[in-house]
């Protein structure tokens, strides 16, 4: 069997003997209508069968194949047919349209078109194959222009030959062996994986009807693949899938995952061999029981996740090329541990470093399997070809052992004002190991008029089922404290100092490279728009028929009460993405929206809700409803009165636990020494809290290890009626949930569900009880306080209860955000000090609003900061 064909009820299947009928009849077709040696022949369909026999037919027929890219509009079809003088275009039923178009846009108009699955039947195959010369042209391949115009590479047959005899020696496929095709046929190195090479040895080849993750995942189990070869991004998509599966185990079973991981990573790197074949088992039998051969290319492999797939077992290679040397000029050896290779260049070729100023140089190939040149390119060609070396654009080096390590392109480094080099690949990688970002673009953005001072900018977009899945509403903040996050773990040179987010997909070529100049562009253009903007009043702006409506502007007009000054609320704005609401004013302009429109919309519909024009349209349909009071969204003075759904948790609030307490306070006193001893805590102002509840306690967050300060820092009679609202996604297996429910801990999670954290709250301080509320919401990325939310002066407001203001400070030395415990920040001898104090209680102002209230606590906070920060630093 030559190739299949995997549709969604059934597979279509070719013989060697079939491919080589439709071969010779697509010659006989070319032969017939006078297609001379040499001339241009284009192909433009889809992955199948039929296209191979119509390519090999080209080459049959002593003709230059162009395979060209499916996703390109009729014009810019029209344009590379053009640009070759293509003489004929074999097509297929999906784009015969697009086709026929671009013909017709060629004047004058001297292009046969054939559809490659009917049109070749009637015609006879010839004898023998077309005479060509071994260094004549066979395949012109279109690059993906990432910077500019497409520009065809010509490869003749003895590159082609001289590829495939090449990778032989260092890739064994043989009849046996079954090849996914997931890769366009109209890229160089899915025509050597996917096409020439199995082809050569009678092997199989699967191509997919549609290109999805089910199809994908149904052929590795159902079709016997034994071989894949791909770009990065399906690896990526399988370790994130990996990586959610290993998070949803319990405790005990993630640590052991993880402890098997590095142990097959140290024994694979010491030894060779992989134990983690048969310690993952199932996570290898569902990908494919019969895979044993993975490579990836077209781009950056991400050596993180390299890492990560080969701990667990999983052996990638890679292949590094470009178009203009047949797709691949190197290839990583199997069970390789120099995960940041691509390899030995293939035998009879050779790849050198270009000097340079930096440790890294142009990457240089020379040998058979470098292009003849660009079409009708000569200048380039002199460029590119000079010296007989192909400079490929590509910096790199070369180890002792002749291994290359790409580093990224000479045309996308970036300099800095500071003169710094920054690689973009680099450090997109390590920002994409967020499982919030699904993909993220840096480039170098200087502001108006200052050249010197280009800065690092990314344009994010996030992983909307990542999101979902976590129930974030406020996405804008999550994305931020994800960036800070990975900031910290970088040079300050390397860290991207301003993003934009965007929901649609990033401009990338057919190999997923991304297309950073387009992206550039778009960037800059934002950059402008919002500066126009700015210049423009809102009442100048024009509105659009949508707008003009009077219910709809009616509604406008009572959220532009309750969104910042200036917001433009255009139809498609998100809430948080280009309005800035954060979850507390997401919930205010809901309260205020129902509370002045007297309409209902309920929680789980409000959780939908992600731009003006949704919220505008939830409004239009309640108003049209009729007013309901029943269940609506109330103010926050009667939203707060309302118990939270979830009882399970507030129930063991109600319960005396004086003597579970007691056991308890021993327990953390003796945690309390502990830190006393090894880190110098040192407390203060214990005689500001208050003998009996309620009240909240609201400290700054710095570290992981801020609680267990707090927590011993308390008197019994505040310690034992303490109670936290924590976040549901820590608490979910059995032991967390006993923990929780021992520890006064309510789950529930204030981004996805902000009302019912605060309706807990407020229930808890109605029972007498201690409410601890960190008011930044999230761990300090660098151990200043930063700004507080609005919670805490809410609930104080409404619970009419008052605030004690906590300072900690220390606690970031021994556990940052971002990093693992500084041990020896715990040693006596250390001179990382711990410092809190307790300040006197901040009684609720009846005629402050809660940004005054909330301000009035982060001033006192941030002053006692100050005082341990300055205190600590005395010797």
């Amino acid at each position: 069997m030559a190739t299949e064909l995997q549709r969604r009820d059934r597979v279509d299947r070719l013989t060697y003997r079939e491919l080589a009928a439709i071969a010779g009849r697509a010659a006989a077709w070319l032969d017939a209508r006078r297609v001379a040696i040499g001339s241009r022949v284009a192909i433009l369909a889809e992955n199948d069968g039929e296209w191979c026999g119509a390519y090999l037919g080209v080459l049959r027929a002593g003709a230059v194949a162009v395979p060209l890219d499916t996703t390109y509009s009729v014009e810019q079809v029209a344009k590379l047919l053009k640009d070759c003088g293509a003489a004929a275009v074999f097509t297929s039923d999906r784009f015969a349209e697009t086709a026929r178009a671009a013909v017709a846009a060629i004047a004058p108009a001297i292009v046969a078109v054939a559809n490659l699955h009917r049109d070749f039947a009637a015609c006879d195959g010839p004898g023998a194959p077309a005479p060509v010369g071994d260094s004549d042209p066979a395949v012109i391949l279109y690059t993906s222009g990432t910077t500019a115009d497409p520009k065809g590479v010509v490869m003749t047959h003895d590159n082609i030959v001289a590829e495939r005899t090449a990778a032989f020696h260092l890739v064994h496929v043989d009849e046996r062996d079954a090849i996914l095709s997931v890769l366009p046929l109209f890229h160089a190195l899915a025509q050597m994986a996917n096409l020439l090479l199995p082809f050569s040895v009678g092997a199989r080849v699967v191509y997919l009807e549609t290109l999805n993750t089910t199809e994908l995942t149904r052929a590795l189990r159902e079709r016997g693949i034994t071989a894949l070869v791909c770009v990065p991004q399906f690896f990526y998509l399988l370790h994130q899938r990996i990586e959610s599966e290993i998070r949803a185990l319990p405790l005990a079973a993630r640590a052991v995952v993880r402890m098997l991981s590095a142990f097959n990573l140290r024994v694979r790197r010491a030894t060779r061999l992989n134990p983690g074949r048969a310690l993952f088992r199932k996570i290898h039998r569902s990908l494919g029981p019969d895979l044993r051969l993975l490579v990836t290319g077209g781009a950056r492999f991400d050596p993180l996740i390299n890492e990560s797939l080969f701990a667990l077992g999983f052996s990638i290679r890679q292949a590094y090329g470009l178009t203009e040397c047949s797709g691949a000029a190197t290839i990583s050896d199997d069970g390789d541990p120099n995960l940041g290779s691509v390899g030995r260049v293939l035998p009879g070729n050779e790849i050198r470093i270009a000097p340079s100023d930096g440790a890294d140089g142009e990457v240089l190939v020379r040998g058979p399997i470098v292009m003849q040149g660009y079409f009708n390119r000569p200048e380039q060609n002199a460029a590119t070809l000079a010296g007989g070396w192909l400079h490929t654009g590509d910096l790199g080096r070369l180890d002792g052992h002749g291994r290359l390590f790409v580093t990224g392109r000479s045309k996308e480094v970036i300099v800095l004002g500071s003169g710094k080099n920054i690689y973009p690949e680099e450090i997109e990688a390590h920002y994409e190991r967020s499982p919030f970002i699904e993909e993220l673009c840096v480039v170098g953005l200087s502001r108006p008029g200052e050249p010197t001072s280009e800065r690092l900018h990314a344009l994010v977009r996030p992983d909307a089922a990542a999101l979902r899945a976590r129930g974030a509403v406020n996405i804008r903040e999550l994305l931020r404290f994800e960036l800070e996050g990975l900031s910290v773990q970088l040079p300050a040179h390397k860290r991207i100092l301003g993003y934009d987010v965007t929901l649609d997909p990033l401009p990338r070529t057919t190999t997923r490279k991304l297309k950073r100049f387009e992206i550039q562009k778009q960037l800059e253009q934002r950059a402008a728009e919002a500066e126009r903007a700015e210049m423009t009043s809102p009442a100048a702006r024009v509105p659009d028929e949508w707008s003009a409506d009077p219910q709809v502007a009616t509604i406008l007009s009572v959220m532009r009460e309750a969104v910042p000054a200036g917001a433009g609320l255009r139809r498609d704005a998100h809430l948080e993405l280009d309005l800035g609401l954060d979850s507390m004013e997401r919930v205010e302009l809901f309260v205020h929206l129902t509370g002045t429109l007297q309409i209902q919309i309920p929680d789980d519909v409000a959780q939908q809700l992600h731009t003006v024009g949704d919220l505008v349209e939830a409004c239009r349909s309640r108003l049209r409803e009729g007013w309901d009071t029943a269940g609506r969204v109330q103010p926050w003075e009667r939203l707060l009165q309302e118990p939270p759904a979830d009882g399970e948790f507030l129930r063991e609030l109600q319960k005396p636990k004086r003597v579970r307490a007691a056991l308890l306070f021993v327990a953390v006193k003796l945690l309390s020494v502990f830190f006393h001893v090894a880190a110098g805590l040192r407390v203060r102002g214990q005689q500001h809290v208050p003998a009996r509840g309620p009240y909240v306690i609201s400290p700054n967050h710095q570290s992981y290890v801020d609680a267990f300060l707090l927590v011993g820092a308390l008197p019994f009679r505040a310690f034992k009626d303490m109670f936290f609202v924590g976040a549901a996604e820590y608490f979910e297996a059995p032991f967390m949930r006993w923990l929780a429910r021992t520890l006064n801990v309510v789950p529930i999670d204030a981004d996805a569900n902000l009302v019912g954290a605060m309706q807990a709250g407020a229930y808890g301080l109605r029972l007498g009880k201690v409410m601890i509320l960190f008011p930044e919401g999230e761990r300090s990325i660098d151990g200043t306080v930063k700004a507080f939310r609005k919670g805490a002066a809410i609930l104080a407001h409404h619970a009419r209860v008052p605030i004690v203001p906590v300072a900690i400070d220390g606690a970031w030395d021994i556990w940052a955000r971002g990093r693992s415990p500084r041990w020896s920040s715990l040693l006596p001898w250390s001179p990382a000090r711990a410092r809190l104090e307790f300040g006197a209680p901040l009684e609720p102002a009846s005629d402050a609003t809660y940004a005054a209230h909330t301000e009035r606590l982060r001033t006192r906070v941030v002053a006692m900061w100050d005082a341990l920060h300055q205190d600590r630093r005395r010797p």
